[in-house]
């Protein structure tokens, strides 16, 4: 016999921990239901990996920029149009630019030199099956030196971690990315002006976060870091800063796995074999240094430097240098340093770039702040994500595999335990590329499992 809700003797009390993307999608949809649930931050803004900044008068991201960069982002689009946020989308010229030293050459022609594409994905198939990890197979079967390297320096920065990290599967990531870049190469004779297109929100993406945790009115406590969980004969116990304690009769987990060796589950929360595969996924080292430019320059849409790829923003105004493997991970010291390296390689490309810096900024915690010119954010070295977001590091295929469970996939080693304790986070998605929709996909998906649950 099914139980309603509103039969039930009292509501049962769902916390959610994270208020990034996912957890404030799940907690907003939840509430939506009509369930009773609370979300505790540890930081002192909601929106995880989310920051947006300005600098003059231009908005850029630190986090999350791209909400179009997955298959089709439909659940951010539903969330964002129910929330009535303003999309801003920019139809911009794709026209990527590979750059070492003095030498210049168009990303495309590179890869027009790519032959055999009809037996590609058996053959990345037939590598992967004898490689340790990822570098070895784009070794084996990219012999062009300069496509070679682009494709190690764009999986480096699409995943965060250096190729040589990533598990064999991770093939998919990469003939997805290279058939895309391959079809728009082989079609410039018909469309020699190919465009991309960025989908961000009016106001920066951090509108999204800040929205919703206003619509969870009084229902988001921040400054709250979980510091253990205890099962108890009839409910969960959270503690968080090490003494406040809060009863929950579901638990949902939308924090990075990465933060989990500072938490005590206690009693085994989560089963001890759960809890070490989470503990060892592997999260990317993307850093960003944004840099304002003192006249409007945008003739490449990316420029692809051994260690960083460059693109500026839709006024033109704000350079973004984005970093992934190890060269993400960087204090001010270094910040500076790659900086001042990485400006002198952009100006090899645009001559006449004319970059002011007095000092560098490291980014405060907070959304919407205002720099004078320049700011960095590495998110290796941020204490509430230790990583920028997550990927299959090698031996890692086989538990991120899918199960099914009320009619809603879910990842296997993300299984929710005993009906209690859930999971969610753009490393629990499944079907997309794109991290800013996998969180919210994730968040839609997890708020549709419990309510499933709880109506059993």
């Amino acid at each position: 016999m099914t139980i309603s809700l509103s039969d039930k003797p009292y509501a049962p009390k769902i916390v959610v921990v994270g208020a990034g993307l996912a957890g404030l999608t799940a907690a907003y949809r939840l509430q939506e239901k009509g369930h009773d649930v609370h979300v505790y931050e540890a930081r002192q803004r909601p929106g995880g990996r989310v920051l947006t900044v300005q600098i003059g008068e231009s908005l850029e991201e630190l986090g999350g920029k791209n909400f179009n960069d997955s298959h089709s982002p439909e659940n951010s689009l539903k969330l964002i149009s129910d929330l009535r946020l303003d999309i801003l989308q920019k139809e911009k010229p794709f026209s990527p630019i590979y750059a070492t030293g003095s030498s210049l050459e168009s990303f495309l022609d590179i890869f027009k030199r790519f032959q055999e594409t009809e037996t590609l994905w058996t053959t990345l198939e037939k590598f992967a099956a004898s490689s340790q990890n990822l570098q070895q197979v784009i070794d084996s079967v990219f012999k062009d030196p300069d496509l070679h390297f682009i494709l190690s320096s764009t999986l480096r920065g699409y995943e965060g971690s250096d190729p040589l990290r990533l598990d064999p599967s991770t093939i998919d990531t990469l003939y997805e990315l290279f058939t895309r870049f391959l079809e728009i190469a082989q079609n410039l004779d018909e469309n020699p002006f190919p465009t991309f297109q960025w989908m961000t929100l009016k106001g920066g993406n951090a509108q999204l976060p800040l929205t919703l945790a206003n619509r969870l009115i009084n229902k988001v406590h921040y400054e709250e870091v979980l510091t253990a969980v205890q099962r108890n004969p009839q409910n969960m116990t959270l503690i968080f800063n090490h003494y406040h304690e809060v009863k929950a009769d579901i638990i949902l987990l939308a924090i990075p796995c990465s933060i989990m060796e500072a938490i005590d589950f206690r009693d085994e929360t989560i089963p001890a074999e759960q809890l070490i595969r989470m503990k060892s996924l592997q999260y990317g080292t993307n850093g960003k240094i944004l840099v304002s430019s003192e006249f409007p320059l945008n003739k490449y849409s990316f420029v692809i430097h051994p260690d960083t790829v460059n693109w500026f923003n839709d006024e033109g105004q704000i350079i973004t240098f984005y970093y992934g493997g190890n060269a993400g991970i960087f204090e001010k010291k270094q910040a500076t340093f790659l900086l001042d390296r990485d400006l002198r390689n952009l100006k090899t490309v645009y001559p006449t770039l004319q970059v002011s810096i007095d000092e560098i900024h490291s980014s405060q915690d907070r959304q919407l702040v205002s720099y004078d010119r320049s700011v960095f954010k590495s998110w290796a070295l941020d204490p509430y994500a230790k990583g920028s977001y997550s990927n299959r590091g090698v031996g890692t295929a086989t538990w991120l595999s899918e199960i099914t469970l009320r009619g809603e996939k879910i990842r296997k080693a993300f299984r929710p335990v005993q009906d209690k304790l859930f999971f969610a986070g753009e490393h629990t998605t499944l079907d997309t590329l794109g991290t800013l929709e996998g969180a919210v996909e994730s968040g839609e998906r997890m708020a549709r499992l419990i309510h499933k649950t709880l109506n059993m």
